[in-house]
């Protein structure tokens, strides 16, 4: 479960709803947590998590590595290579987050990000990538680059491309297709281009708003993404290791992740009848 769903919570509600509704653990999210003492917040959100019986499974990062401010970019991914070996001593398997944020017009997705981007973006966010994968390969963990709105990485094409440029088995993606619904890569069949390289997937939904925006109060199941298509290629292409179910949307949570569980799984049973592979 990601733990932005609860944003509004304090982080034992989070881990106490995660064992309620039966998640298998958390995406522990910065809203939970300062970065500038992730050392010690991490280690305390671990303990908390213990004590309900719920593991930590990714802890995530928000990168500026394409800042023009070089002091400001080096901060940033500090911060990210902190939260790296900190998920290591701790045996978190992955942290999860984005590369930067390239906002042009903020009431349009479509009009940011990869859209925008220059060729310096790419080799600035690049290069902190290649750094991060040396630490986590390091440390044993793996760096997810979700596709995120604003950033560089914002599309699965996006993604590609700097992945390409990262080049590091420690580097990998986070496709969450209601992040890029509004940039029309609507098709499973874009996720080719990052073949071998999906270490997580995020699974929620969303209704077309018009005007690049989506609107995501809604429940998992209804929406615009066909998430048992989308799980059935990932699992084609090799499967990842976990999946984190978000809610984005307004109001009350609770009713959307409680039903969330059983309907991740339905997804996953039928997805891999699909592919024809066991999940």
């Amino acid at each position: 479960m990601h733990g932005y769903s609860f944003r509004r919570a304090p982080l034992d509600h989070v881990f106490a709803m995660a064992r309620r509704f039966g998640f298998d653990g958390i995406e522990l999210e910065h809203f939970h947590f300062d970065e500038e003492r992730i050392e010690e917040e991490v280690e305390a959100a671990v303990a908390l998590g213990a004590r309900h019986g719920v593991p930590i499974g990714c802890v995530g990062y928000c990168g500026q590595f394409t800042e023009d401010d070089a002091d400001l970019r080096e901060h940033s991914l500090s911060l990210a290579e902190r939260a790296i070996r900190t998920c290591g001593r701790h045996g978190i398997p992955q942290v999860n987050g984005w590369a930067d944020e390239v906002v042009h017009d903020p009431a349009d997705w479509r009009r940011n990000g990869s859209a925008v981007a220059s060729d310096v973006d790419y080799e600035r966010a690049a290069s902190a990538c290649r750094r991060l994968g040396k630490v986590a390969s390091e440390c044993g963990v793996t760096v997810c680059l979700e596709t995120h709105m604003y950033s560089v990485h914002d599309t699965i094409a996006g993604t590609a491309k700097l992945l390409d440029l990262v080049d590091d088995p420690s580097v990998v993606a986070t496709p969450d297709p209601a992040n890029f619904y509004s940039l029309d890569e609507r098709d499973p069949g874009v996720l080719d281009a990052i073949a071998g390289r999906v270490g997580y997937f995020h699974v929620k939904n969303c209704l077309p708003l018009g005007n690049g925006q989506v609107h995501k109060t809604v429940d998992t199941a209804y929406g615009v993404i066909d998430n048992v298509a989308w799980l059935a290629k990932v699992i084609e292409l090799g499967g990842v290791p976990s999946v984190a179910v978000e809610y984005c949307g307004e109001g009350d949570p609770h009713p959307v992740l409680a039903a969330a569980p059983g309907y991740v799984r339905t997804c996953l049973e039928l997805a891999a009848t699909l592919s024809r592979v066991e999940p």
